[in-house]
């Protein structure tokens, strides 16, 4: 029996193996990162597209960077959503149209922490997930509704009647000789 081994916490070989915690793609580098990491890079590659700017350089988000505080308040951010939403609804909200002109969910905040929430953003998230909530009520309902009440106008099968003519044909003849 061979055990297979993981790889160490700070190897590169790490980034590279899918895993519970790292299940998304970094869209930059392609490989592994937890979900507030992609988020986070996916606000920011949006917002440099929106605004026309040159693409960030190769792993922006690293010490040193122009964009690693960014990238941190945005992570931080969605650190926190995610106790609040779904990831699966974070990602959605972020995708749809909702978040049109919203380019940051975690802003500069001068505290202890050194962020804060974009109140739009938690806004839109919000309703986002009132929307998609009515919409699986409405589907369960109708379900339901279908379920309770089976159509009773169902056709049953009917044996067919008619049989073929006992006209002459060239084949009947041919079986009658």
């Amino acid at each position: 029996m061979t055990k297979k081994t993981r790889p160490k916490l700070f190897n590169k070989e790490y980034q590279k193996e899918w895993s519970e915690t790292h299940k998304y793609k970094h869209i930059h580098t392609g490989e592994y990162c937890k979900f507030e990491a992609y988020v986070a890079e996916y606000l920011i590659l949006r917002r440099e597209e929106a605004f026309k700017k040159p693409k960030p350089s190769y792993k922006f988000w690293t010490v040193g960077d122009k964009y690693h505080d960014v990238f941190m308040r945005n992570m931080k951010a969605a650190t926190q959503l995610k106790k609040k939403f779904d990831e699966a609804i974070i990602i959605a909200a972020i995708r749809s149209d909702y978040f049109e002109n919203i380019y940051h969910i975690g802003i500069k905040g001068y505290g202890p922490t050194g962020w804060k929430y974009n109140q739009v953003a938690i806004e839109a998230i919000k309703c986002y997930d009132k929307v998609q909530k009515n919409f699986l009520k409405k589907q369960k309902l109708t379900e339901e509704a279908e379920v309770a009440n089976p159509k009773s106008e169902s056709k049953k099968l009917q044996k067919r009647n008619k049989q073929y003519s006992n006209k002459k044909s060239s084949l009947n003849r041919l079986r009658k000789q």
